[in-house]
């Protein structure tokens, strides 16, 4: 008798945090050849300001062995990375498209890569720019969110070292 047209939930907006697993791979051929794919976890806190606009701090940290020539063999190196960042959000219903970047320091764990020319002696940070996109989905409860996302980075001080770190995300407005 009072039915009327259900209207979707709106998407939490304000503080946030976030979750990711994926993996990171190195995208310049000779990057590549001296590092392999390997785990990542990332974590990003920050504010929504706008149900469209958030700012963050992203941290990351992957694991990789170095394929360099022997010896050495069987090493390892991790990779961390911290950047404040801004991200773009359009919305479709329960359904976020979206677009960030950022700047920031990135530190890598062991000098292995120096035996190729990536790093130099005693260089173990650099500068990192990155940039990606993704979507989400809201789920039923309104403050959760699942999603994927792939951002590119570049750490110029590591001879224009680039990646690729892809994920898969959960996020928990509050």
């Amino acid at each position: 008798m009072l039915c009327g047209v259900a209207q979707a939930r709106p998407a939490s907006k304000g503080w946030f945090a976030e979750g990711g697993l994926g993996a990171v791979n190195f995208l310049p051929p000779r990057a590549s050849a001296a590092a392999a794919m390997g785990p990542a976890f990332d974590v990003r806190i920050g504010r929504d300001l706008f149900s469209w606009f958030s700012i963050g701090i992203d941290l990351a940290a992957s694991s990789h062995e170095a394929t360099v020539p022997a010896p050495p063999e069987g090493e390892w190196f991790q990779l961390y990375r911290g950047a404040g960042d801004a991200r773009l959000t359009g919305r479709i219903d329960r359904l976020a498209l979206f677009a960030e970047g950022g700047v920031g320091v990135t530190m890598i764990s062991s000098n292995i890569l120096g035996k190729v020319m990536i790093t130099e002696p005693g260089e173990s940070f650099s500068i990192m720019f990155q940039a990606g996109a993704g979507f989400e989905y809201q789920l039923e409860n309104r403050h959760y969110s699942v999603g994927l996302g792939i951002d590119g980075f570049m750490a110029p001080q590591f001879e224009k070292f680039r990646g690729l770190d892809s994920r898969a995300f959960l996020r928990y407005t509050y």
